[in-house]
């Protein structure tokens, strides 16, 4: 949460800026420890950035912030908050979700088994179960094992590691998770890629350390449903 502030901020502070930046000839030195400071904040800002949004003009960024810091910002806030809110909101969503879309397709076509959902779902299922006995309202409680794993083929969290089985109202399930149990019913596997917009969104999941906008991979296990 703390690093995205931080970037929030840093765009911020982008978009209230225009014109070419004013960069110095050389490097300056880092003469005192007030100096070095300001370097390492520069540092860690620069990095934060690179998570959050690679896409950033740096010079902006660089730019606004020295307006904004000697009160000469070159937008008035109004303006400055429709760009922001522009970007956040329409430019950003439509990379993602094309990025996604995309992704999800190269899936499908390296394993023909898998097919997509009118929600943006990518699933295969692998053993169906007991569709007389799946999920009916977010009231009931499931009993599950499942294997979850980001983009890059990291482990965020297993019932296996645990060895238990997930005992979870329907209700506290990402969207997409839950859309993938109710096409397997008790007793079935399924594996599933879930869109961001399905799973934990642009706010991420630090407790699993999913990152803000990620696809993720189930393989999960309905192992019983309880009726409310």
């Amino acid at each position: 949460m703390r690093k995205t502030l931080i970037a929030i901020a840093s765009l911020a502070l982008m978009v209230a800026c225009g014109g070419k930046t004013q960069i110095a000839p050389s490097a300056p030195e880092m003469r005192t420890s007030a100096d070095s400071m300001s370097y390492v904040m520069g540092m860690n800002i620069g990095r934060n950035l690179m998570e959050a949004d690679s896409l950033l003009n740096i010079d902006m960024v660089a730019q606004g912030m020295c307006d904004a810091y000697r009160g000469g910002a070159r937008l008035k806030d109004e303006e400055a908050r429709m760009a922001f809110m522009k970007y956040m909101n329409y430019d950003n969503y439509e990379r993602i979700k094309a990025f996604e879309t995309q992704y999800l397709e190269e899936i499908r076509r390296a394993d023909r088994k898998f097919v997509a959902t009118n929600s943006g779902l990518t699933y295969k299922v692998v053993e169906l179960g007991d569709l007389k006995t799946t999920v009916r309202s977010n009231r009931d409680t499931m009993l599950m094992r499942y294997r979850l794993v980001d983009m890059s083929g990291a482990v965020l969290d297993t019932t296996y590691m645990r060895a238990d089985t997930l005992r979870i109202a329907a209700g506290e399930l990402p969207k997409g998770v839950l859309e993938a149990t109710k096409l397997i019913g008790k007793g079935g596997h399924i594996e599933a890629w879930v869109p961001s917009q399905l799973g934990y969104g642009a706010d991420g999941c630090d407790s699993l350390g999913v990152k803000p906008n990620t696809i993720l991979y189930y393989e999960m296990w309905l192992v019983d449903v309880e009726k409310r």
